[in-house]
């Protein structure tokens, strides 16, 4: 996260560390025994947008191109984040605002790779995800801290829709009293409650932290309290005064380091893990404050959190990955590189590709300068040396056993395969299925996708391609009908622009050789999208089958799997007895192909 998004502060101690305990507060409040319910993470990934077609959505009008669009914020919730981000421009103290989105680095190697000659590179599918981070803002004035009454002595004006805390609860209706509180600071924090005022929002978040905190020590000391409701008491206790310390409470903040500090000699495991994610906060701070063993307390305190139960949780690893670019930061390498080993270790084989993703993410960018240079002489013409290249992608996966460094590699070796380099296209995917056999893993499993890929790619040329399809509007449409012609046939869906910036080029080329070369296209769109309506839109003057895709079949799209696409833009050409000539994903590779087939 960038630095200015930490805090703007006017207090001279903990305002880092109050920020990272909003985030601490808000992105672990699902993970709480006290009863809220699952935090959502938001998906932010767009198509590209930079197309060389007007491409617009039907019955839309064409976005301004300095228009925002906050992610997962509703239409409801403009004005309030306007007036958010006002106050926070004037230095006014707020509550946090929704989530912000940490940009997908997946596919940026593979679009570093698709230069010079090569077309335009699109997104691979799918799209990367976002990561929840809190930006929190300071106020001056800290609160009493649990100046509350019970309704006995409260007034009459009171908002009865307003959270209140009760005397004489239960550990039940404690229990239930911070699960309600939780959905009440959640639903403020993202905009959702209703509340538009920043400074009330702010008041009421504080005011429900505080009966929160008072609720938790009820809990723990309640006499009909068994263990559980004790652990959660205790953990609710640590959470709420995380809240407040975010909320500006310097003595909040205080009390906060010395509790999670006392809470690692718990015998309560999930106590214990709580506090650690607290204290690194803490360490974080005094990093930033220029102490000079805050780096190895930081290394120290992630080591244990990844040695615990908590390990696999997504809220450890967001934390992890949080210490680790705080470390890159301030030019701590080593301490770095440790906190970097652990996430991959950890999570990089996950069985589940999002959390693998998001790992490789957190885990940060691996310099890729010398495989990149190598590929680039590739591209240029020079001859690469295939031991060279092999010593080249082991040292890449020796540093970086990540699915991003898969993604890449893969994508390199499709570049090869543009190129006509097959040596090095194989020497590539033996060394992924050397590095990575188990398919059970995200990792494995995208090396797998990729080899397969390839073996399809490889089956279909010479193949005869006549699908019984109808076209976009319905119609008859048979490749039978352009015999004698070449046909360049892009696979494309108005949900990925990307996959149609090709077009203009090869609508250039038909163009110049109407007798020889004609476009079809297939649409991989999801059954009852509104294609037609969006071809005529942005004058797709070509015709397209229609190959519908489908999220819940075991094969998505059999047109696609069938010549092997992995990637956007995806061509595939047919020589003048319709049979597959080639699949090309550089201009260059193209034009070869053309000069083949017309000569």
């Amino acid at each position: 996260m960038p630095r200015s998004h930490w805090f703007r502060s006017r207090s001279p101690r903990f305002a880092r560390s109050l920020c990272y305990s909003v985030y601490f507060s808000l992105a672990l409040i699902a993970g709480m025994s006290s009863g809220c319910s699952d935090s959502e993470t938001a998906d932010t990934s767009k198509a590209t947008d930079d197309a060389k077609l007007p491409l617009t959505q039907p019955g839309e009008s064409k976005p301004d191109v300095n228009e925002t669009d906050a992610a997962g914020a509703g239409e409801g919730r403009a004005d309030a984040a306007a007036t958010a981000r006002d106050a926070a421009e004037k230095g006014e103290s707020l509550a946090p605002t929704s989530p912000a989105a940490i940009p997908d680095q997946s596919t940026a190697a593979t679009k570093s790779a698709m230069v010079g000659e090569a077309i335009p590179a699109g997104e691979a599918i799918p799209a990367g995800e976002a990561v929840p981070v809190g930006t929190p803002q300071p106020d001056n004035q800290a609160p009493n801290l649990l100046t509350m009454a019970d309704p006995a002595g409260a007034n009459d004006s009171v908002d009865p829709k307003r959270r209140q805390l009760r005397a004489n609860l239960t550990p039940d209706e404690l229990h239930e009293f911070l699960a309600g509180a939780d959905s009440d600071i959640q639903a403020i924090a993202s905009g959702a409650s209703g509340i538009q005022d920043p400074k009330e929002a702010f008041a009421e978040m504080r005011r429900i932290s505080q009966m929160k905190l008072e609720a938790a020590r009820r809990l723990q000391n309640h006499t009909d309290a068994n263990a559980d409701a004790r652990s959660d008491g205790a953990r609710g206790e640590l959470q709420s005064l995380s809240h407040l310390a975010a909320l500006g409470d310097l003595k909040s903040a205080m009390e906060l380091e010395k509790l999670a500090t006392a809470n690692l000699d718990s015998d309560d495991s999930r106590l214990v893990t709580d506090s650690r994610l607290v204290l690194i906060g803490f360490a974080i701070e005094s990093l930033q404050n220029g102490e000079a063993d805050a780096p190895q307390r930081i290394v120290q305190l992630v080591q244990g959190l990844a040695n615990s139960d908590a390990s696999s949780d997504i809220p450890a690893m967001m934390v992890m990955g949080q210490a680790r670019q705080v470390l890159t930061q301030f030019d701590h390498d080593a301490e770095a590189k440790a906190v970097r080993n652990m996430i991959i270790e950890l999570y990089a084989d996950s069985s589940d590709p999002q959390i693998a993703k998001m790992a490789a993410q957190l885990a940060g960018n691996v310099q890729f300068d010398e495989i990149d240079n190598l590929l680039q002489l590739a591209i240029d013409g020079e001859s690469i040396d295939t031991d060279k290249w092999t010593d080249a992608v082991q040292a890449l996966l020796t540093a970086s056993p990540d699915l991003q460094t898969v993604q890449y590699l893969a994508g390199a070796a499709l570049q090869f395969e543009g190129l006509n380099q097959q040596d090095l296209a194989e020497a590539t995917y033996n060394k992924l299925q050397e590095q990575f056999p188990d398919t059970n893993t995200a990792t494995g499993q995208e090396v797998q996708l990729a080899i397969d890929a390839r073996k399809s790619r490889v089956d279909a040329i010479g193949k005869t391609f006549d699908p019984d399809l109808k076209s976009i509007d319905g119609g008859e449409l048979s490749i039978a009908d352009y015999r004698g012609k070449i046909v360049l046939m892009p696979l494309w869906a108005m949900g990925f622009p990307e996959s149609l910036q090709l077009i203009p080029h090869l609508q250039d080329l038909e163009e110049q050789s109407p007798d020889d070369i004609a476009i079809v296209g297939v649409n991989l769109d999801p059954a009852g999208a509104p294609v037609a309506e969006f071809v005529r839109q942005n004058k797709l003057n070509f015709s397209s089958y229609r190959a519908e895709s489908s999220a819940t079949a075991e094969v998505p799209n059999e047109v696609a799997a069938r010549f092997g696409m992995v990637s956007m833009p995806f061509l595939v050409v047919l020589d003048q007895e319709g049979r597959v000539a080639s699949i090309d994903y550089t201009i260059a590779q193209l034009q070869q192909t053309l000069k083949r087939l017309q000569n």
